[in-house]
């Protein structure tokens, strides 16, 4: 599989539509021209109930949690409530990873009735995530579309306007919808950066194996009127690490994740829009850019 040209070889008695992964990852099956990052990834399976080994250093407390065990991380995976209380055969898998993401086991129970791997869900997400960061990346919450060789991005909290913006778009002669809500950038060395569609949002039939250059970040905010205003990069910084999807369980990894925006918003024009729900904001984006 490549991923924001990050190539994932993956080892495993279960083929993928056995593991279930075929309807969201498909598309992103093959190989990358260029790779700019690669995991060595090994699925197995356990009979046994599974739970995070070692130091419990994050918990966000849903979803998942991560645990440092010498020098290997173990992210548990529950997709249970942590604050309420939660039975050790909530947990689905554990993903283990090497401080340089590039060697990856991923551990799963198959129970229950519908069974499919995480691999398309959260476990694959993480792991993307923070090799991306290693590449000179960061994964953005944000919707992404190609316009017309032009990538533009478009960032916000849920509820900011993202899938309207995507519904607004997405009509226009040559636009490509990329995905809807988690959007890979990678920075280049000679200035500028490429932005990915990854298999993961609230669509997965928008979500496309595609990649342009970047234009312009777009950060949303609802308004009864039309304005659009560039932010200098230290407001872009601070208002895009609010959007974006960090590594807060390594400080080794986040120090790396400041450095990759902080080239970002060097490299990249950050806008604010304040906008109506409406068509219109189309032709304005584009009078702008």
């Amino acid at each position: 599989m490549s991923i924001a040209d990050i190539q994932i070889d993956l080892k495993s008695p279960l083929s993928s539509a056995e593991l279930r992964i075929d309807g969201l990852l498909e598309p992103f099956f093959g190989k990358s021209q260029n790779p700019a990052g690669r995991i060595l990834l090994e699925w197995e399976e356990s009979s046994e109930i599974l739970q995070g080994e070692g130091e419990l250093v994050y918990d966000p407390g849903v979803i998942w949690r991560m645990f440092k065990n010498g020098e290997t991380w173990c992210a548990e995976i529950s997709y249970a409530d942590r604050t309420a209380a939660c039975r050790k055969e909530e947990v689905r898998c554990l993903l283990f990873a090497n401080n340089a993401w590039d060697r990856v086991t991923l551990t799963e129970r198959r129970f229950g009735h519908g069974w499919h791997s995480l691999l398309a869900l959260g476990a694959g997400e993480l792991m993307v995530r923070s090799a991306m960061v290693l590449s000179d990346g960061i994964v953005l919450h944000a919707a992404g579309i190609d316009d017309n060789g032009h990538g533009i991005v478009f960032s916000g909290h849920s509820g900011a306007g993202k899938s309207t913006q995507l519904d607004f778009w997405i009509h226009e002669p040559g636009v490509i919808p990329m995905t809807d809500d988690r959007v890979a950038i990678r920075t280049l060395g000679k200035g500028g950066a490429v932005c990915y569609g990854t298999p993961w949002g609230g669509m997965p039939h928008i979500a496309s194996n595609h990649s342009v250059p970047l234009k312009a970040l777009i950060l949303l905010e609802q308004d009864v009127e039309n304005r659009m205003t560039l932010l200098s990069p230290e407001k872009a910084a601070a208002m895009l690490a609010c959007r974006a999807f960090l590594p807060y369980w390594d400080r080794s990894l986040m120090q790396r994740a400041f450095s990759n925006l902080d080239r970002l918003v060097k490299n990249t024009p950050v806008y604010l829009l304040r906008c109506r729900a409406e068509p219109s904001v189309v032709d304005f984006v584009r009078s702008v850019l």
